[in-house]
């Protein structure tokens, strides 16, 4: 009789530690919606002019497309970010891209494209998103990085946070909160308005929309940054994939800040440790590779 009491007893504790551990454990990130704004004010062939949250990008360019100013202005801080651009069309078709900033040159590359007109950016998805779902062989299929539920494979244009697990719509702007990471979804209309941006105004957009989640002035430095460097990216033609199977654009930056060394100006800053856009690591001070 006393064991059974026993026993009993320690079924009782194991099924109250059960109820209260339960939840825990099998707490899984959930998706949290947005409103975000990207005001396209302008975008001609000289002119773009974009405001995303408190981030103002202004683009002006010549007539014929070989000189151009990237103003990046944070409405919070005051502060601005510039670049300037020399575009030279070589005799093969190409192009040679300076990039200064502050009088000095930065960066120099060669493109198959002018990084300047506003129709190449949608042009270089178009043209790539039909290579790559040509190229994919496997079955797509389903893992966990970062604490959140990944796809990957057949189908799948990259990585990126289940959609049918989270109820992710498309047309939702919306993040997942990970372990280390935050899980960001463009709606597939604000995605097609960026495709529509010159590619030197894209990832100034992006940083504008990580300023909107992390306040303290810091989305004008991310879009100095993420956009210096994708432009580079975009210069060495890399820019195949932003856009994923559904039109939306995914990206990704750590929770935790530190300074961080950088390839554009300001060259050093206080950032997220992590950031990744589509297929791309721009930078990962945390060592958590790729998904």
């Amino acid at each position: 009789m006393k064991a059974a009491k026993v026993g009993l007893a320690v079924l009782l504790v194991l099924v109250m530690l059960g109820g209260i551990l339960s939840p825990a454990m099998a707490a899984q990130p959930k998706i949290q919606r947005m409103q975000t704004k990207i005001d396209v004010k302008e975008n001609s062939k000289t002119s773009t002019v974009v405001q995303v949250n408190d981030v103002l990008i202004t683009l002006k360019s010549n007539k014929g497309l070989t000189k151009a100013k990237l103003e990046i202005k944070d409405l919070k801080t005051r502060k601005i970010y510039v670049y300037e651009y020399n575009v030279n069309k070589k005799p093969d078709g190409r192009y040679i891209v300076e990039v200064y900033n502050n009088g000095k040159l930065v960066s120099k590359y060669e493109s198959n494209y002018n990084p300047l007109d506003p129709t190449a950016t949608k042009k270089l998805l178009l043209e790539n998103s039909k290579n790559v779902r040509g190229s994919i062989g496997i079955l797509s299929y389903s893992y966990w990085w970062d604490g959140v539920k990944f796809v990957k494979g057949y189908g799948v244009k990259y990585p990126h946070p289940d959609y049918t697990y989270y109820q992710i719509e498309p047309w939702d702007d919306s993040y997942i909160n990970g372990n280390k990471l935050i899980h960001y979804h463009i709606s597939d209309y604000n995605s097609q308005k960026i495709a529509g941006l010159p590619p030197v105004v894209v990832g100034a957009v992006i940083g504008g929309i990580v300023g909107e989640i992390l306040g303290s002035g810091i989305g004008g430095v991310i879009g100095a940054i993420v956009g210096g460097i994708l432009a580079l990216w975009f210069g060495a033609d890399l820019s195949n994939i932003l856009l994923d199977e559904h039109g939306c654009i995914w990206f990704w930056f750590s929770k935790s800040f530190s300074w961080i060394t950088v390839p554009v100006p300001p060259y050093v800053a206080w950032i997220p440790n992590y950031f990744r856009v589509a297929s791309y690591t721009l930078w990962d001070a945390l060592g958590i590779g790729n998904p």
